[in-house]
Protein backbone atom coordinates (compact mmCIF):
# COMPACT_ATOMS: atom_id res chain seq x y z
CA UNK A 1 0.00 0.00 0.00
CA UNK A 2 1.20 3.46 -0.86
CA UNK A 3 0.11 6.73 0.78
CA UNK A 4 0.63 9.76 -1.44
CA UNK A 5 -0.63 13.25 -2.20
CA UNK A 6 -3.90 13.25 -4.16
CA UNK A 7 -3.73 14.26 -7.81
CA UNK A 8 -6.31 15.60 -10.25
CA UNK A 9 -6.11 12.22 -12.03
CA UNK A 10 -7.54 10.64 -8.86
CA UNK A 11 -10.83 12.57 -9.01
CA UNK A 12 -12.99 9.69 -10.29
CA UNK A 13 -11.87 7.43 -7.44
CA UNK A 14 -12.13 10.28 -4.92
CA UNK A 15 -15.70 11.00 -6.01
CA UNK A 16 -16.58 7.33 -5.72
CA UNK A 17 -15.21 7.15 -2.17
CA UNK A 18 -17.00 10.38 -1.32
CA UNK A 19 -20.23 8.84 -2.54
CA UNK A 20 -19.77 5.90 -0.18
CA UNK A 21 -19.38 8.01 2.93
CA UNK A 22 -21.93 10.58 1.84
CA UNK A 23 -24.61 7.93 1.26
CA UNK A 24 -23.98 6.36 4.66
CA UNK A 25 -24.08 9.71 6.43
CA UNK A 26 -27.18 10.83 4.53
CA UNK A 27 -29.03 7.63 5.44
CA UNK A 28 -28.43 8.31 9.14
CA UNK A 29 -28.79 12.10 9.20
CA UNK A 30 -30.64 13.40 6.12
CA UNK A 31 -31.26 16.75 7.83
CA UNK A 32 -27.48 17.28 8.09
CA UNK A 33 -26.08 15.62 4.97
CA UNK A 34 -27.11 15.90 1.36
CA UNK A 35 -26.14 13.80 -1.60
CA UNK A 36 -24.67 16.33 -4.00
CA UNK A 37 -24.93 16.13 -7.74
CA UNK A 38 -21.93 14.45 -9.35
CA UNK A 39 -20.81 17.74 -10.92
CA UNK A 40 -20.93 19.56 -7.58
CA UNK A 41 -19.11 16.68 -5.90
CA UNK A 42 -16.37 16.68 -8.54
CA UNK A 43 -15.93 20.48 -8.37
CA UNK A 44 -15.62 20.36 -4.59
CA UNK A 45 -13.00 17.60 -4.65
CA UNK A 46 -11.08 19.23 -7.51
CA UNK A 47 -10.76 22.36 -5.37
CA UNK A 48 -9.60 20.27 -2.41
CA UNK A 49 -6.97 18.47 -4.52
CA UNK A 50 -5.61 21.82 -5.71
CA UNK A 51 -5.60 23.53 -2.30
CA UNK A 52 -2.26 24.87 -1.11
CA UNK A 53 -3.23 25.20 2.54
CA UNK A 54 -4.59 21.70 3.20
CA UNK A 55 -3.12 18.23 2.94
CA UNK A 56 -4.91 15.59 0.89
CA UNK A 57 -3.58 12.04 0.89
CA UNK A 58 -4.88 8.97 -0.87
CA UNK A 59 -4.15 5.31 -0.18
CA UNK A 60 -3.35 3.31 -3.28
CA UNK A 61 -3.25 -0.47 -3.59
CA UNK A 62 -2.20 -2.01 -6.91
CA UNK A 63 -3.07 1.19 -8.76
CA UNK A 64 -6.51 1.55 -7.14
CA UNK A 65 -7.39 4.40 -4.76
CA UNK A 66 -8.91 2.74 -1.67
CA UNK A 67 -8.92 5.59 0.85
CA UNK A 68 -8.48 9.30 1.38
CA UNK A 69 -7.89 11.80 4.14
CA UNK A 70 -7.92 15.60 4.19
CA UNK A 71 -6.71 17.90 6.95
CA UNK A 72 -5.69 21.47 7.64
CA UNK A 73 -4.03 23.52 10.37
CA UNK A 74 -5.94 26.08 12.43
CA UNK A 75 -4.92 28.41 15.19
CA UNK A 76 -7.28 30.13 17.61
CA UNK A 77 -7.05 33.89 17.33
CA UNK A 78 -10.55 34.88 18.39
CA UNK A 79 -11.24 33.59 21.89
CA UNK A 80 -8.92 34.70 24.67
CA UNK A 81 -9.69 31.68 26.84
CA UNK A 82 -8.73 29.04 24.22
CA UNK A 83 -5.07 28.17 23.74
CA UNK A 84 -3.45 29.70 20.70
CA UNK A 85 -1.45 26.76 19.36
CA UNK A 86 -1.53 25.11 15.94
CA UNK A 87 -4.13 22.33 15.71
CA UNK A 88 -4.44 19.84 12.89
CA UNK A 89 -8.08 19.33 11.99
CA UNK A 90 -8.99 16.23 10.05
CA UNK A 91 -11.81 17.05 7.67
CA UNK A 92 -12.60 13.80 5.89
CA UNK A 93 -11.48 10.19 6.16
CA UNK A 94 -12.88 7.53 3.84
CA UNK A 95 -11.80 3.93 3.33
CA UNK A 96 -13.44 1.86 0.61
CA UNK A 97 -15.96 -0.63 2.02
CA UNK A 98 -13.95 -3.54 0.61
CA UNK A 99 -10.76 -2.46 2.39
CA UNK A 100 -11.95 -1.68 5.89
CA UNK A 101 -10.12 -3.44 8.69
CA UNK A 102 -6.97 -3.86 6.58
CA UNK A 103 -4.89 -0.99 7.97
CA UNK A 104 -5.72 1.60 5.30
CA UNK A 105 -7.25 4.04 7.79
CA UNK A 106 -4.35 3.61 10.20
CA UNK A 107 -1.85 4.42 7.48
CA UNK A 108 -3.80 7.49 6.36
CA UNK A 109 -4.08 8.73 9.95
CA UNK A 110 -0.36 8.11 10.47
CA UNK A 111 0.50 10.13 7.37
CA UNK A 112 -1.56 13.08 8.61
CA UNK A 113 -0.02 12.80 12.06
CA UNK A 114 3.47 13.06 10.56
CA UNK A 115 2.36 16.02 8.42
CA UNK A 116 0.84 17.69 11.50
CA UNK A 117 4.10 17.30 13.40
CA UNK A 118 5.97 18.92 10.50
CA UNK A 119 3.49 21.80 10.69
CA UNK A 120 4.28 22.15 14.44
CA UNK A 121 0.72 21.22 15.46
CA UNK A 122 0.40 20.14 19.06
CA UNK A 123 -2.75 18.07 18.63
CA UNK A 124 -5.10 16.56 16.08
CA UNK A 125 -8.85 17.01 16.26
CA UNK A 126 -11.69 15.51 14.29
CA UNK A 127 -15.45 15.27 14.42
CA UNK A 128 -17.21 11.93 14.23
CA UNK A 129 -20.95 11.50 14.01
CA UNK A 130 -22.68 9.94 17.01
CA UNK A 131 -24.28 7.22 14.85
CA UNK A 132 -20.92 6.13 13.41
CA UNK A 133 -19.87 3.69 16.13
CA UNK A 134 -17.33 1.87 13.97
CA UNK A 135 -15.50 5.15 13.29
CA UNK A 136 -15.63 6.04 16.98
CA UNK A 137 -14.08 2.68 17.85
CA UNK A 138 -11.41 3.14 15.16
CA UNK A 139 -10.40 6.57 16.49
CA UNK A 140 -10.45 5.40 20.12
CA UNK A 141 -8.14 2.50 19.21
CA UNK A 142 -5.78 5.11 17.71
CA UNK A 143 -5.62 7.04 20.99
CA UNK A 144 -8.29 9.67 20.32
CA UNK A 145 -10.47 10.71 23.25
CA UNK A 146 -13.68 12.67 23.44
CA UNK A 147 -12.79 16.31 24.02
CA UNK A 148 -16.13 17.98 23.40
CA UNK A 149 -19.55 17.18 22.03
CA UNK A 150 -21.46 19.04 19.34
CA UNK A 151 -25.17 19.17 20.03
CA UNK A 152 -27.86 20.21 17.60
CA UNK A 153 -31.58 20.81 17.51
CA UNK A 154 -33.62 20.92 14.36
CA UNK A 155 -35.98 23.92 14.35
Amino acid sequence: MKIRIALTEDLNAICSLSGQINSMHFSHAPNVFSIPEETENRAFWAEEVNSDSDVFYVAEVEGKIVGLITAHITRNSELCFIANHPVCRIDTVVVDHSCRGKGVGQMLMGAVEEWAKQQKASEIRLEVMEFNKSAQDFYAAGGYEIQSRIMAKTI
